[in-house]
């Protein structure tokens, strides 16, 4: 496993993790595809390399045996550091762990609520207000949040989180913090993304309630609460920002044509990147599979 095998990966990494330090305030049409699109390669790419790194420790000296006869994929055990392999077994048993967590976080979320429910009332203090991607698509509220806002700021709320659902936010949510998951340094570059979704719910629930104010209100009261992994929520994002885009639209300040350019820019020399790296497994599976040494 050399240095050159990885390092598409590892440029791939880099520049979709810098992409998070950047500010970017890019428009959500143009923010969701490419952050879940760059999130998506950089984290596959790591994956890949940890767990080719982790078989080939693990099974390497039963290449010699019957059991894998049949092809020459799984490198020889001493072409595998002792310390590189057993920290990629690690890595390994650390990212399934966190997957899992995520995965188990969004399927309790699901199972809480009736599969045909459309709105779900929870008794809870704390303002709670999430979209769970049921079969009906239900919106999730608490007691706490209800009995704080007004009936508009409430039609708010219902728009806001209706609005989630219709766009497939929780696609994209889930999808991030899986990459998270996997590859930690990807949590700016997910939470610009979550942000992304709730600005796009913010407007649609502006538009149905023909009031910008009422929705940031009802947003500002919703902060107070904790969003889910795996589910978009209302109190997702930045509170400041998104306050302040619907109370002053105006001053909003979002991404030229050059920075968005520059943003799609980095994700496709991170896409070529990992092209890159998959081309070398390609090669190197058929390299083994055909008998070379």
């Amino acid at each position: 496993m050399t240095a050159e095998f990885v390092l598409p990966t590892l440029v791939a990494v880099a520049l979709v993790s810098t992409m998070g330090w950047i500010d970017w305030r890019l428009r959500p049409r143009l923010a969701l595809p490419v952050f879940s699109a760059a999130m998506l390669i950089s984290a596959t790419g790591l994956l890949l390399v940890v767990l080719a790194t982790a078989t080939g420790f693990v099974l390497g000296p039963a290449r010699s045996t019957s059991l894998l006869e049949w092809c020459r994929v799984i490198p020889l055990h001493h072409q595998i550091h002792p310390v590189v392999g057993a920290a990629a077994v690690v890595a390994l048993a650390i990212i399934g762990w966190r997957v899992g967590r995520v995965l188990r976080a969004r399927r309790l979320a699901i199972r809480s609520v009736d599969a045909d429910a459309r709105i779900a009332v929870v008794d809870h203090p704390s303002p709670i207000a999430h979209a769970v991607p049921t079969k009906a698509g239900c919106v999730v509220v608490s007691t706490g949040l209800l009995s704080a806002l007004t009936p508009a700021e409430r039609r708010a709320v219902f728009a806001h989180e209706r609005a989630h659902l219709r766009f497939g936010h929780h696609r994209h949510v889930l999808l991030a913090e899986l990459c998270v998951a996997i590859l930690p340094s990807l949590r700016a570059i997910a939470d610009q993304l979550r942000h992304s979704t709730e600005r796009a719910a913010d407007e649609a629930a502006a538009t149905h309630v023909n009031d910008r104010g009422i929705v940031a209100r009802a947003i500002g009261t919703a902060a107070l609460g904790s969003p889910l992994l795996g589910v978009p929520g209302l109190g997702g994002g930045s509170v400041p920002r998104r306050v302040e885009a619907l109370l002053f639209p105006d001053r909003e300040r979002l991404a030229g044509r050059r920075v968005s350019s520059l943003a799609v820019g980095v994700f496709v020399a991170a896409g070529t990147a990992v092209g890159v790296q998959l081309h070398h497994f390609g090669v190197l599976i058929d390299h083994l599979c055909n008998g070379a040494s």
